[in-house]
């Protein structure tokens, strides 16, 4: 997972040398000009929901894009979630985020409701893959929290569209799978809020899906105690890392946390895949 810069550099050379071919997998949007600011919100059943989206600076309607997808938790909003996430700081490719919100409960905290946000998730998708030039074969999804869980059963739910998940502190729910996704899941085995146990399940579940053994191919531990299942042959690994920062940066004991350099393995584990 450290060769990010040989394969970012490899990646853009080859989308320059591609960008005006007629590649397969390029979004209907490919060609058109964009609108002049991203949505700020999608009707999805007659509901508006609200949503914050990032395309790069210099935008070219010719090139395919990467689409990465964030969810957040419980209790923070999109807004916070992006900032804590980091992920478009450590972005290399130039790649197009959108970070959905969920509906608020009774008590102002967040949910994620299968399977209703599947449509939510579809009209993302098809909303931008229609306005932007979007790489069908690259489409991505990260959470945390509540959010992993959402994205992790999303991977099954959606294994047909998604490229490849990034998730930490995540369970899973049972849903009716559709293809295979490659999955980086993080977790700490101190986590009192989704204990270890629900992540093991959600790794088992992937197993399953991907058609994997459950015998690690190979362990490292860097940044984090790190297993990967499946070969570097398999087009849909599934990778299981543990690791052990426990406080934030206020010194507050919380092992639920979002851990420093997620972020970068997630976007690493994703230029991988490509």
């Amino acid at each position: 997972m450290r060769r990010t810069s040989a394969v970012i550099a490899l990646l853009t050379a080859l989308a320059g040398a591609s960008a005006n071919a007629e590649t397969p997998g390029r979004s209907a949007g490919c060609g058109r000009p964009p609108p002049d600011a991203p949505p700020q919100s999608i009707d999805v059943g007659g509901v508006s929901r609200v949503l914050i989206a990032f395309v790069p600076d210099g935008y070219d309607p010719e090139r395919a894009y990467r689409l990465v997808l964030a969810f957040h938790g419980r209790t923070n909003p999109a807004t916070r979630a992006r900032r804590y996430y980091g992920l478009e700081a450590v972005d290399e490719d130039g790649t197009i985020f959108v970070y959905p919100q969920a509906l608020r409960q009774e008590d102002g905290t967040f949910v994620w409701r299968l399977p209703e946000d599947l449509a939510l998730f579809d009209r993302v998708v098809d909303r931008f893959a229609g306005r932007y030039c979007i790489a069908m074969d690259e489409i991505f999804a990260v959470g945390h929290s509540l959010g992993a869980s959402f994205v992790n059963s999303l991977a099954c739910a959606r294994g047909n569209l998604l490229r490849g998940i990034a998730t930490v502190a995540g369970g899973i729910s049972e849903v009716n799978c559709s293809g295979q996704t490659a999955a980086l899941l993080l977790h700490n085995p101190e986590d009192r809020l989704v204990p270890i146990s629900e992540g093991r399940a959600a790794l088992e579940a992937l197993l399953v899906q991907n058609d994997l053994s459950g015998e690690p191919i190979e362990r490292y531990a860097a940044p984090f105690a790190c297993e990967r299942f499946g070969t570097r042959e398999n087009r849909n690994p599934v990778i299981w890392c543990l690791y052990g920062q426990d406080d934030t940066q206020a010194s507050r004991d919380y092992p639920h946390g979002w851990p420093e350099g997620a972020e970068r393995a997630a976007m690493t584990f994703f230029a991988e895949l490509e």
